[in-house]
């Protein structure tokens, strides 16, 4: 998905792995991602302020599915064990996906212009404003993936999860 800019599955799979491990899992999968990621970039190596606000953006998938795991929706997801075309998981969901990357664009397009501006209110309004578009298609994109992708593939799973519980016993 290189050729997309700000369409990427990293930060699902982040909030997966929290969701179905916890949040220390997703932890260490944002920071070692981002690791990788920063310095191997076909756009180009995040320098070394930037790439700490990355990895702590990162993080906020992490923490958003740990805590997401709690909801009583969340719950009965995963006591049904069954996809259905249930309005309140794609809208919960799909409502983290978005807020979490809201909250990751504006951490992240502030740290861009955090040492090279006059104030930490211009480095705010200069990175929101410049990182407009890509921030727009990031944020649709994880809505779209964490609303109709992440709910499956937890599913999924959870399933292969219990298949194996059930093989361990034999």
């Amino acid at each position: 998905m290189i050729a997309l800019p700000n369409i990427k599955i990293m930060d699902a799979l982040v909030f997966i792995a929290a969701f179905l491990f916890d949040w220390t899992v997703g932890v260490g999968i944002a920071i070692s991602t981002w690791a990788v990621y920063g310095f191997v970039n076909p756009y180009g190596q995040a320098g070394f302020p930037l790439i700490l606000f990355l990895m702590m953006g990162e993080c906020f998938y992490a923490i958003g599915g740990a805590g997401l795991r709690k909801t009583s929706v969340a719950k009965q997801l995963l006591a049904e064990r069954r996809l259905s075309a249930d309005f309140a998981v794609i809208a919960m969901f799909g409502t983290a996906g978005l807020a979490l990357t809201f909250a990751y664009d504006v951490l992240t397009n502030f740290a861009t212009y955090i040492f090279v501006s006059n104030s930490l209110y211009q480095a705010l309004l200069i990175g929101l404003v410049t990182g407009a578009p890509f921030a727009i298609l990031h944020e649709l994109s994880n809505l779209g993936i964490f609303a109709l992708v992440s709910p499956v593939a937890i599913l999924v799973a959870h399933r292969f999860s219990q298949i194996q519980r059930g093989f361990s016993r034999i």
